[in-house]
């Protein structure tokens, strides 16, 4: 057995507890509205542990999803979020998967706080770009450049028992991501390392590349390569 396999089983059984937050939540809302070519719909939006539904006397735009229809929540700013779906665009975008993005009303928000609420709701993986107001405990901490074809950002991987972070004061550049929500992680070497998330976008995945700006911890990608790679839990057959 590896020196690294080696750690990471030990690690998987001190840190067996820190999977991804459970989808049973409290019910979460937002005054929302939905753009149209002419105009908009107003509604809420809210979210359970059953699916998503947008309530609005628009009843062309009334909806409600379950999580099988769901691909993927994203908080793309504090004022607009996306459905991605399993629904098919239709024949002006052949094979491409239908998003429905609502925007916030004005005056309003998306909180650390709805934030929070929403990914301890979701089962489904969740982007969000608005940090949680409070997560659980900080383990590791390293500065590090996300590396972007165009412009690149500058912030800190933070590493939690439930969830790694990236934090960055550039606009739209912080992540939030539940162990459940990432596919994978690689050590590129001594100051790479690649992050492939479920975020989505033109694909299924997407792969974040950060340049690390000093050593990294001792113990910090074995840390996260385990409990990224824990096993997931048994279910009971549900019978026939």
């Amino acid at each position: 057995m590896s020196v690294r396999r080696a750690v990471s089983y030990a690690i998987l059984a001190t840190l067996a507890s820190a999977g991804p937050v459970s989808a049973a939540g409290s019910p979460v809302e937002v005054a929302v509205l939905k753009p149209h070519f002419f105009g908009a719909s107003h509604g809420t939006l809210v979210v359970n542990d059953q699916g998503v539904e947008y309530r609005t006397t628009d009843k062309k735009d009334a909806r409600r999803w379950t999580y099988e229809q769901i691909k993927q929540i994203q908080v793309l700013t504090p004022t607009r979020l996306a459905l991605r779906t399993y629904e098919d665009q239709g024949w002006t975008h052949l094979w491409t998967d239908r998003t429905i993005t609502f925007e916030v009303e004005k005056g309003q928000q998306i909180t650390p706080e709805f934030s929070a609420a929403l990914l301890a709701s979701i089962p489904r993986p969740v982007m969000t770009t608005v940090l949680p107001s409070a997560t659980g405990k900080l383990r590791y901490q390293v500065p590090a450049k996300h590396v972007r074809a165009r412009r690149g950002s500058e912030g800190e991987l933070l590493l939690y028992d439930n969830a790694l972070v990236y934090q960055s004061a550039q606009k739209g550049a912080s992540r939030y991501w539940r162990f459940g929500d990432l596919a994978s992680v690689y050590l590129l070497d001594r100051f790479r390392i690649d992050v492939l998330t479920y975020e989505g976008g033109g694909g299924d995945t997407r792969s974040f590349e950060f340049q690390l700006q000093s050593d990294l911890p001792p113990g910090f990608y074995d840390t996260l390569w385990a409990l990224v790679n824990a096993p997931a839990p048994l279910r009971e057959p549900t019978g026939r």
